[in-house]
């Protein structure tokens, strides 16, 4: 069953990274992103495995970069002339849509807990309702750009809410590591995402969705501009 789980994990970032591949294929520069994107997972998976990210009792905290450094390097290719464009011909709706993902992710976090290898406090039994974000994504982009029966502010407040509980969600992930930052004592500790491949869910899922929330918010900015 762990290995299912493990496989699991994988297969949904493999599907993600060739829904990135394919979405970045008309834009400029897109054999650049991918490489980029290559090297940082072969980089997350060379460090996780020589046991990096397993300490976390060091300060700063080092699974800390495996986060931002992703999600500012992502904030910076939004801004980018080339981003601009593809944003310009996507449908509003598939960065909504895009956070359906969050669904599956949630199940392998329960399943984690089942077994024992991630704490309750990290899933829908606990203080994760991020699941809630998954199960509302397609019928937010549905209703407000393909119906267009609800106002697109409704997709704007979706993807704030949505940004504060996936930072609920880190916080509490932060707070329940073995760290000098520790609040949450848990049982078991949180340690899955020091190591392969769960260091994908900090360094590459987590900063996805926020960046995806980026870029749907950017898509209607520029429509009420």
């Amino acid at each position: 069953m762990e290995r299912f789980t493990d496989l699991l994990f994988l297969a949904q970032v493999a599907l993600l990274f060739g829904i990135l591949s394919w979405w970045l294929s008309p834009g400029r520069h897109p054999g650049r992103a991918m490489l980029a994107m290559t090297l940082w997972v072969a980089l997350l998976g060379f460090f996780s495995l020589e046991g990096y990210f397993a300490n976390f009792k060091s300060l700063p905290p080092r699974i800390l970069p495996a986060l931002l450094i992703p999600l500012i390097a992502g904030l910076l290719f939004l801004r980018s002339g080339g981003v601009g464009e593809l944003l310009a011909r996507t449908p509003f709706q598939w960065p909504i849509y895009l956070q359906s993902f969050r669904i599956l992710m949630e199940v392998i976090l329960w399943l984690l807990y089942l077994q024992h290898r991630a704490p309750v406090i990290m899933t829908f039994e606990g203080r994760n309702v991020d699941i809630l974000v998954g199960l509302t994504a397609i019928p937010v982009g549905y209703l407000c750009f393909v119906r267009r029966a609800w106002s697109p502010r409704v997709a704007f407040w979706w993807n704030v809410v949505a940004i504060l509980i996936l930072l609920n969600v880190v916080v509490h992930a932060q707070l329940s590591t073995a760290s000098p930052f520790r609040v949450f004592i848990t049982e078991p500790p949180l340690t899955f995402i020091g190591y392969w491949p769960y260091i994908l869910l900090p360094g590459f899922l987590v900063p996805l969705a926020w960046l995806g929330h980026a870029a749907s918010l950017i898509q209607l900015r520029r429509s009420r501009a």
